[in-house]
């Protein structure tokens, strides 16, 4: 997820299956406010985040859940929501 261009805030929120499992700023180190630990968030950048899930994470849990992130600042920017095929091969 980026920081849309010319917003202050430095930090997105993760959802998944419409619930935050966390939250990732930039102030001034990457700062996790709230992070669930089946999964990894880092600061890219200033204006850059991931969150990934590691593969000893991927199981039927996972299967089908829906996931997106969001720019808290206002003005809707979010990602689109993709959901999440675990493949048993």
């Amino acid at each position: 997820m980026f920081v849309p261009p010319g917003q202050k805030e430095s930090r997105v929120i993760f959802y998944r299956n419409s619930a935050a499992c966390g939250v990732v700023a930039l102030a001034p180190q990457c700062k996790r406010i709230i992070s669930d630990p089946r999964y990894t968030y880092e600061c890219l950048t200033e204006s850059s985040y991931t969150l990934t899930i590691p593969a000893e994470n991927m199981i039927e849990y996972e299967q089908g859940s829906v996931w997106r992130c969001a720019y808290p600042g206002g003005g809707g920017f979010r990602s689109p929501d993709v959901t999440l095929n675990v493949s048993s091969k």
